[in-house]
């Protein structure tokens, strides 16, 4: 016992004096102003315990001597602390410059978010990682106010269509300039060809302020995508860093239409209807033969089942980066492979990137941007709208010898078949796009640099079509066509950049003139006749010489530029900006091919003024104001020239080639101009755990071009030309929250608002009170207009009355031998009987009342967790199948609506057209074609972790270990009928069809998609 005890007390001596024995530290936190911060993380680096400074910041926690203390804290920057021997430790967080006042990256440089005085949304990096899409554009939905993106369809690869504060233009262009690493890649770049991983940020540019300095491709607003660098990253050691994710897709949200044995019951019904029963107001004649007998022995195809399949998205990322004293790098390699999920579609892309910079010496610096991308898309080979529409779920694949059936079995016309199609059919596009941009910076005296900098973007598009003679549809053998596009365009630009302070007074100076060359070839083959489908594409002279065609295409467009910004900061408390460009662009007519864009804009950094400076509960004020103008070059070359189309002649018994005036060269023609108006309020409270901007903006766009009908001019009907005809307004409010809802030492809890709504008008069309924009066919008529006064643009179309439920109706309203009872009734505004142009009412609008997303962020310890919801609302879509699905006409599929239709002596009551009753009938566009396209989407869920390395003893081999799923589209809450609300039939990037949104008739569907991936660092 007693050498216990000895034991025992030299234990105790020891420990006394080890280095590692544990001890109590406490002390306070506070800011620099001596205000205590409650809820400050301490945590010991390295072990799995910490604490958190209470309401009037102190803390206590038991350490060891050689413990490491961080302290963090929103708002302010991150300290480490070692115990060492101290048993008191006052801490002083100093305000995190870097965090309250982020770099954001503008045109021709970067501000802080303090200095500006512009409306610019930024996203960056960690808000669209990892997720399974193929374009940057599809990861960027709800993440930034006044930015609608609208995806066209669910097809790999494809596109969107985005809006940054409504439509700035009728015929001209509506997409966004974008600008990748300072490169003008313009308006129609192909976000195909850039790795979302290599992203670091976006930008966007909304204000006149902002945009301005982009001159006349200003107006439908800016992109500036970022990319990763080797900047701030430890000197010595580079990271090499490899993500690899797994996506598992599914058809979100099947379209719902008529399965084979409703059909044929349709089919029947309609069959035995006579339009001569009931003195002329049609009813059921039962002696009439049923068209199909034996309805349960029609053997049935679910067709979209039948060409679809669990799609796979497979992405590998590999990049080195790294930073020295004298040169940072950024090195990367990206493989994506897409399965769709209609059988025959896909895409597979490689992508290559390398960022370098250099200082040459203490004034000289240089570096490369380069972004190496080669791709294939295997083109949806199917037509998915068809099959909703016309492919009848009672027709089988194969005929009873096996052979692909190639017609429609009500009609007996030829028609598709969508496995011959999957199978026989070759369309696909390969395209290779280069993009490098080189710079020198030199600073030729203290804080006056010059920089200038050269690229080019060079694109080969390659399309490969073969449509086989054993197709059934196919009589005269295969069809190929074979289509090359070559696009290079050439950017110089160079600029000077002086800056300096003066006492309270500071100045930035920016000038600098640009050149850019575009050019664009473009060649197009066809032959047909193929007597064998050996050779496919791959040589055209095999076909028959009387089907061959060729053409040809050349364009160029060339912009000179001179720019400059001068940015005046008094006390860091008044700001003041002024931007200017000057645009020469060759697309329009000499004597006006020039025009100078200004903007001016103020700021007020109200926190700064000694009344809030001190204030606890706000942390940031902020005024903005901005006036400017921007332009719109978005028409296609030679428009300030004649144009003639090709045509041909007889001259005796000969034909010959000719030409014939297709468009009058312009006269006079001025530039679009949108002159915008922008007022913004930033708010910040409580240490920064709530953020709030809001941004209201007025657009007008004058000068709008328009193509005009001229007749007796040349003889040819035809004839139009180019003129400044019109006005349009966009009116909005933009809203952007972001808070911190909890953080403590284990758990963090944020989340981010985006809000914004947008009030077109047009406010003037070359005096003309409506223009028809577009016909959707099926012989509906008239279904959108741009009118004078409503919103751009607007639905148009008869008042639907449900069905006509007696024959006194039909007779109030003079339609005796035109309507049957059981059938569509429509308003008639007019004394004519008929329903026609003179009936049409305004039935809706694409345009939205808000849209916009919502982000939650959690983390506990390792784990985290990202909720991101997006969303649209009031916006309708212009169902263009109706017209035959719902009123049941000739030998198309059929809306499920129509199992509630009216049936004599059943279902008198509906207001959905009995079978027979409107078959061959003109039924006009009605509220029938318009439905509500609210929707609120479950966009993304991710859920992560970072595996503890040192517990695992993996930290001398890795520096991180993240896994990660991440489920993408996971619900959908919408009212919407045919699949996802999400729709945009009409994409063409100019020209009427740019403003023709919200048409729907059944597109390539979006996927379900579940993602598994890791992501280790070395």
């Amino acid at each position: 016992m007693k050498n216990m005890k000895k034991l025992i007390a030299l234990v105790l001596l020891c420990y006394s004096f080890n280095p590692l024995a544990a001890q109590v530290v406490s002390g306070t936190v506070t800011d620099k102003t001596n205000q205590p911060l409650p809820g400050v993380n301490i945590i010991v680096e390295g072990a799995n315990r910490g604490a958190t400074t209470d309401f009037d910041g102190n803390y206590s926690l038991n350490v060891a001597s050689t413990d490491v203390l961080q302290f963090s804290y929103v708002g302010f920057v991150t300290q480490s602390i070692t115990v060492g021997n101290k048993k008191v430790l006052n801490i002083v967080l100093e305000e995190d410059a870097q965090q309250l006042n982020e770099v954001v990256v503008i045109g021709y440089g970067t501000s802080t978010k303090k200095d500006l005085v512009s409306s610019v949304s930024q996203i960056k990096a960690d808000a669209i990682e990892n997720q399974p899409v193929a374009r940057l554009d599809q990861a960027l939905q709800g993440r930034a106010s006044g930015v609608d993106v609208v995806s066209n369809n669910g097809t790999p690869g494809a596109g969107t269509t985005i809006r940054i504060r409504g439509n700035s233009s009728i015929e001209g262009n509506n997409n966004p300039l974008y600008v990748i690493d300072g490169f003008i890649v313009g308006s129609g770049f192909n976000l195909n060809t850039i790795n979302s991983n290599d992203v670091k940020s976006i930008e966007i540019l909304k204000d006149a302020t902002a945009l301005s300095i982009y001159g006349v491709r200003g107006a439908a607003g800016v992109i500036l995508i970022t990319t990763k660098d080797g900047k701030g990253m430890p000197a010595g050691k580079p990271r090499v860093s490899l993500n690899h994710y797994t996506s598992i897709q599914q058809t979100a949200n099947v379209i719902d239409i008529l399965g084979g044995q409703d059909y044929v019951d349709y089919i029947n019904e309609s069959g035995q209807f006579s339009p001569n029963l009931n003195n002329g107001f049609g009813g059921t004649d039962t002696t009439l033969p049923l068209t199909y007998a034996n309805p349960g022995e029609i053997p049935t195809t679910d067709w979209l089942d039948l060409i679809s399949q669990t799609g796979v998205v497979r992405n590998t990322d590999l990049s080195i980066s790294g930073n020295s004293d004298n040169s940072n790098y950024y090195i990367s390699v990206n493989h994506f492979d897409q399965e769709g999920i209609v059988r025959g579609s896909g895409l597979e892309r490689v992508v290559f990137r390398t960022n370098v910079d250099v200082n040459v010496s203490d004034k000289l610096k240089t570096g490369v941007r380069l972004n190496l991308t080669n791709y294939k898309i295997e083109n949806n080979k199917v037509d998915y709208a068809g099959i909703v529409s016309s492919v009848l779920p009672i027709r089988t694949v194969y005929d009873d010898d096996g052979n692909y059936t190639g017609e429609n079995p009500i009609s007996s016309s030829a028609q598709r078949n969508p496995e011959a199609d999957i199978q026989l059919r070759t369309d696909h596009d390969i395209i290779t796009k280069l993009i490098t941009n080189g710079y020198v910076e030199y600073e030729i005296l203290k804080n006056f640099k010059f920089r200038s900098s050269i690229g080019a973007e060079l694109t080969y598009n390659k399309e490969n079509n073969y449509v086989p003679g054993a197709l059934p549809e196919q009589f005269n053998g295969g069809f190929a066509r074979v289509n090359t596009n070559f696009q290079k365009s050439v950017l110089n630009e160079n600029t000077f950049l002086y800056n300096f302070d003066l006492d309270k007074h500071a100045f930035k100076f920016l000038g600098g003139f640009t050149w850019q060359k575009m050019n664009n070839e473009s060649v197009r083959t066809e032959a047909g006749g193929f007597a064998n489908d050996a050779s496919t594409f791959n040589n055209l002279e095999a076909g028959d010489p009387d089907q061959y065609f060729v053409d040809s295409g050349y364009s160029q467009r060339t912009l000179r530029s001179y720019l400059g910004r001068i940015e005046y900061g008094f006390d860091s408390k008044y700001l003041v900006t002024l931007v200017g460009r000057y645009d020469e662009s060759s697309v329009f007519e000499a004597g006006n091919k020039g025009k100078f864009f200004p903007s001016i804009g103020a700021a007020w950094n109200v926190d700064e003024e000694s009344f809030l400076s001190d204030s606890d509960v706000i942390n940031k004020f902020k005024l903005r104001v901005s006036y400017g103008l921007v332009g719109e070059q978005g028409v296609d070359p030679y428009n300030s020239l004649s144009f003639y189309n090709q045509t041909q002649t007889v001259f005796g018994e000969t034909i010959v080639n000719g030409v014939q005036v297709g468009r009058l060269a312009s006269d006079g023609l001025e530039w679009e101009t949108t002159k915008q108006l922008d007022l913004g309020v930033e708010l910040a409270f409580l240490n920064n755990k709530i953020s709030l901007e809001v941004d209201y903006y007025n657009k007008r766009t004058e000068n709008l071009l328009l193509s005009v009908p001229i007749s007796g001019q040349t003889g040819v009907a035809s004839t139009s030309q180019l003129q400044n005809l019109g006005a349009i307004e966009n009116k909005g409010l933009e809203f952007s929250l972001n808070t911190t809802n909890i953080q403590n030492d284990n758990f963090s809890w944020k989340s981010t608002v985006s809000l914004s709504l947008n009030r077109s008008k047009i406010l003037e069309l070359n005096g003309q009170g409506y223009i028809d924009l577009q016909t959707t066919g099926n012989q509906g008529g008239t279904s959108a207009r741009l009118i004078v006064g409503e919103r751009l643009p607007v639905y148009v179309g008869l008042n639907y009355l449900g069905t006509y439920k007696t024959s006194d109706e039909i007779i109030a309203d003079g339609r005796e031998g035109l309507s049957f009872v059981g059938g569509p009734r429509f308003e008639n505004l007019d004394d004519n009987p008929t329903w026609n142009n003179e009936d049409l009412q305004i039935l809706g609008s694409p345009e939205a009342d808000f849209y916009g997303g919502i982000r939650n962020s959690f983390t506990y310890k390792d784990l985290s967790l990202d909720v991101f919801f997006q969303g649209s609302y009031g916006n309708d879509i212009f169902n263009i199948r109706s017209q035959s699905s719902f009123y049941g006409r000739g030998d198309e599929n059929l809306d499920s609506r129509v199992i509630n239709r009216w049936i004599e002596g059943e279902n008198e009551t509906s207001d959905i057209p009995r079978a027979g009753a409107s078959t061959s009938l003109f039924n006009p566009n009605s509220q029938v074609n318009i439905e509500d396209g609210s929707y609120l989407r479950l966009k993304t869920m991710s859920l992560a972790y970072n595996v503890p390395l040192e517990s695992l003893g993996l930290s001398n081999m890795l520096s991180k270990l993240n896994v990660y799923v991440t489920g993408t589209n996971l619900a959908l809450f919408s009212s919407f009928k045919l699949g996802d609300p999400e729709v945009n039939n009409f994409t063409a990037g100019s020209g009427t069809g740019s403003v023709s949104q919200g048409f729907a008739s059944g597109q390539y569907p979006y996927a379900r998609s579940i993602t598994m991936g890791l992501k280790v660092e070395f």
